[in-house]
């Protein structure tokens, strides 16, 4: 299996972050965002150097996607859960969003 350029690897990493982001946050607040590390080291291991046309056009996708699934959010805290911090949930909410997305447009395409 390869690393750099693995797609795949990279969205689920980015899940495992975005949980482990909001249950450390959850716990110990600010000091939980130490959580995303764990992203900026997967990104630094996966990234290709050479990323072509597809690949990009894919990434775009995902990240349309994403922001389809942050507006829903923002809006659900804002008229409902006032009381959750909202820096730690839509930061989680958009890792773990785009990875899931991700995972979905690479495994589809």
């Amino acid at each position: 299996m390869k690393i750099r350029g693995n797609y795949i690897l990279f969205f689920s990493i980015e899940i495992i972050t975005a949980v482990l982001l909001f249950t450390l946050c959850w716990f110990f607040g600010d000091m939980g965002l130490w959580a995303l590390s764990l992203f900026f080291v997967g990104m630094a291991i996966t990234m290709s150097p050479k990323v072509d046309e597809r690949e990009m056009q894919l990434m775009y996708k995902a990240g349309s996607l994403e922001s389809i699934a942050m507006g829903a959010v923002m809006a659900l805290l804002y008229f409902s859960l006032p009381q959750l911090n909202w820096f730690h949930t839509l930061l989680s909410t958009a890792l773990l969003s785009r990875g899931a997305f991700g995972i979905f447009v690479f495994l589809k395409e």
